[in-house]
């Protein structure tokens, strides 16, 4: 099948939306000065592990693409009452909660639908998918604190808009699959359990693994309480959104590299991830790294916003230590 460039303008320009709500919240939060709900909200992303499991028979049964354009409604929906909450850490953090669940099933979505759509392209065409969301944040990330210095409605109500210009130009630019590609039912209860055995089950994958889960804890660690020391720094406001931003730009660059995997691992991978549960079982040990990092983060910055900075230090260096996996 071809390929979905029309696709991908619209979801970069979807989560340019969201990180115009999402850079204004990271502001906001950090102001409050809570290290607790700044780490937190720095996990948010990780936490959504549980609704996601629960949540994938869903995606199941109504199909990847209905259930996609579902999710990027509520997500659209869902920023509209945020000027009207009080500006309490907890309250905002918590209203986040089931904005990041709704983007991050939306990624399910699309790694399903991706599979069933264009199977023979899918390596080039996810890489690209990525690239074009982080490309979209690497302009909102910036914009939505300059937005909410404007006002502090605006950059919520600008993210509710641009979500929806963005699900309009979607819904016409998303091929509809056959329906026989649909998937037969949910996923067994036990699939999460057999997911992790089918991921160890392969010997050349571990090691990648064990670096993976070493860079998730360290990225976390490093990045749940950036926004609180970029304010404590005495950095202006208005460039709060300038470090976010660029990390999205790393993130394209290493969507748009990834098609580049060594020879050794594309001939296992596939076997391991052939199954939905090994997907699972990949998302729950990443997300659990990520998630220990974020509230470590959390819990530590309450003592000492810089002590988060010197585990994840710790993690990268033990990630050079270990290194590349030589043996395939």
């Amino acid at each position: 099948m071809r390929a979905l460039p029309k696709a991908y303008l619209p979801e970069a320009l979807g989560d340019l939306g969201a990180a115009l709500g999402f850079g204004a919240l990271s502001l906001e939060i950090a102001r409050t000065g809570e290290a607790f709900w700044v780490g937190a909200f720095g996990a948010l992303g990780y936490l959504t592990l549980g609704p996601l499991l629960l949540l994938s028979p869903w995606l199941d049964r109504v199909g990847p693409r209905r259930g996609l354009l579902a999710l990027r409604l509520l997500r659209a929906l869902l920023w509209l009452p945020l000027p009207l909450l009080p500006r309490e850490a907890a309250l905002l953090v918590l209203w986040a909660y089931p904005i990041m669940v709704a983007t991050d099933l939306g990624v399910v979505a699309w790694d399903a639908y991706q599979v069933r759509f264009q199977r023979e392209r899918l390596q080039r065409e996810t890489g690209l998918l990525y690239a074009a969301w982080n490309l979209g944040g690497l302009l909102g990330w910036p914009l939505g604190p300059l937005l909410l210095l404007l006002h502090p409605a605006l950059p919520y109500l600008g993210a509710a808009g641009v979500l929806l210009l963005a699900l309009f130009l979607l819904t016409s630019a998303l091929p509809h699959l056959p329906q026989e590609a649909h998937s037969p039912g949910p996923v067994p209860r036990a699939s999460l359990r057999a997911g992790l055995r089918a991921l160890l089950a392969h010997p050349p994958l571990r090691p990648y693994l064990l670096l993976s889960l070493l860079f998730q804890l360290g990225h976390a660690l490093a990045t749940a309480l950036l926004g609180l020391l970029i304010l404590r720094s005495g950095a202006p406001e208005a460039l709060f959104g300038l470090l976010l931003a660029l990390e999205d730009l790393g993130y394209a660059l290493g969507g748009l590299l990834a098609g580049r995997l060594p020879p050794g691992l594309a001939r296992p991978l596939p076997l391991a991830l052939a199954l939905a549960a090994a997907l699972a079982g990949l998302r729950a040990l990443l997300y659990g790294a990520g998630a220990l990092g974020g509230l470590g983060a959390g819990v530590f910055g309450r003592l000492d916003p810089a002590l988060p900075v010197w585990g994840a230090l710790l993690a990268f260096l033990l990630l050079f230590l270990l290194g590349r996996p030589r043996k395939m």
